[in-house]
């Protein structure tokens, strides 16, 4: 069984986050060890084996790079490694869950491609005194109802309306770019007729006088629109300069901004050439 996804319980700090589930799998059977830096080798999966839960404390921090070993991390179902004083390679199939908490904070997802592992799960608890503790009958009827709903047939992805939650969810905690207001104001422009024939400066010029009265009013309602078409017009950057660490970033922040979708078709713009589109949907 594959299970690549990653609860994350996002709440305040100090309300029981990670206490609440360690008391539910029992402190024998939940570690909070496992690093970032333990996914370069075969430290992190040596540090799974014997548990039923483990923690990733660093999510918060996760730099894109860091993003990528996870996803790396995450996708394996079978770890095969030589363990200390071992002298043949060992397989050592997964058998826990990894969970991470974040202190309410956003940004600290940064991947537009890997965001799908990270189920979150907002937590509205306030501080209290009291900590959180499960009796033996509590924690063996809990498992006795997830063992009766596996058994049921069901499903370890997201689909429908929890997909939806979920997709919202993640949109929210993606890393903020200052900039959205500005690609907002940029797809909401209505565009004169002779757009496709008007060559970069053209179109600045039409974008940054559209409300002087001297200016005709656009009527068309743009549909479509590319990573190229928004760092030359939107930002007034050269096209010469855009990197593919500003067209990650500009799809990035395309996530954040409703109503538009990227799409896998590739066209050619005048101007720009070749370029995959986004689309009004």
């Amino acid at each position: 069984m594959k299970f690549d996804c990653v609860p994350v319980l996002d709440g305040e700090q100090g309300i029981g986050k990670s206490s609440i589930v360690k008391d539910l799998v029992t402190p024998e059977y939940y570690s909070e060890s496992l690093s970032l830096t333990d996914m370069d080798d075969k430290s992190g999966a040596e540090k799974l084996q014997g548990f039923w839960v483990v923690e990733i404390g660093e999510l918060a921090g996760m730099k894109k790079a860091d993003i990528e070993k996870v996803k790396s991390f995450l996708s394996t179902s079978d770890d095969k490694y030589r363990p200390s004083y071992g002298r043949t390679v060992e397989s050592h199939p997964r058998q826990c869950v990894i969970i991470a908490t974040v202190n309410g904070e956003r940004g600290y997802l940064r991947d537009i491609t890997g965001n799908r592992r990270f189920w979150i799960i907002k937590l509205h608890q306030q501080k209290q005194k009291q900590k959180w503790r499960f009796d033996q009958l509590f924690r063996d009827q809990f498992w006795a109802e997830a063992k009766a709903i596996y058994d049921s047939g069901e499903t370890l992805y997201l689909e429908g309306d929890l997909l939806d939650a979920a997709e919202e969810a993640q949109r929210g905690a993606m890393e903020v770019d200052e900039r959205i207001g500005m690609v907002e104001e940029y797809l909401t422009a209505l565009l004169p007729e002779n757009w496709d024939r008007m060559d970069i400066y053209s179109r600045r010029e039409y974008l940054s006088d559209t409300n002087s009265p001297l200016v005709t009013k656009g009527t068309i309602k743009r549909s479509s629109v590319s990573n190229a078409e928004i760092w030359c017009e939107c930002f007034g950057r050269s096209l010469q300069d855009l990197k593919p660490t500003d067209s990650y970033a500009i799809a990035a922040l395309m996530t954040q901004v409703p109503g538009w979708e990227r799409t896998k078709t590739t066209l050619r713009q005048p101007i720009y050439g070749k370029q995959r589109l986004y689309t009004r949907i």
